[in-house]
């Protein structure tokens, strides 16, 4: 949940559309999720300006659709790097709007694209080995906004 969510939780509750105890419920859900192989942060948008991202090395596919169905629960977007091409496909199949990066290898759900703030980000890279990592960087500033 970001802040545009927050503020229009207490819109609905003080036109009538929820009730305290309905938007309490949700707030008491953005808590750590524990899904026992991993711990989502649902709380992170709120402080940081952009949902926990899934490091998907050493996950199991199937673990990785259940902490971004977690992370989709409260936000609108999803990055998931270190991503194999078979975790990839299971993304796309819960989740059509999945993108995959291939040089980056990371993989993007974009339901609402954030405002782009000022700035600008150079990302250099010393040699090939490096261009995964340096792609990987490029994903995430265009994932987040935060330039």
């Amino acid at each position: 949940m970001n802040e545009a969510r927050v503020k229009e939780l207490l819109q609905n509750v003080r036109s009538g559309r929820l009730t305290a105890d309905a938007a309490l419920r949700r707030l008491k859900s953005l808590s750590i999720h524990d899904l026992s192989f991993a711990r989502v942060d649902r709380h992170r948008s709120l402080r940081k300006g952009f949902p926990e991202v899934i490091y998907c090395e050493g996950k199991t596919p199937t673990q990785v659709v259940k902490i971004a169905r977690s992370i989709l629960g409260h936000n609108d977007n999803l990055l998931a790097t270190r991503c194999p091409k078979e975790t990839y496909r299971a993304l796309k199949r819960a989740f059509p709007k999945a993108k995959y990066h291939e040089a980056a290898r990371a993989v993007t759900v974009v339901r609402k694209p954030l405002p782009r703030r000022g700035g600008i980000i150079a990302v250099l890279c010393a040699g090939t080995t490096d261009i995964p990592v340096a792609e990987e960087a490029v994903v995430t500033r265009r994932s987040w906004a935060i330039a």
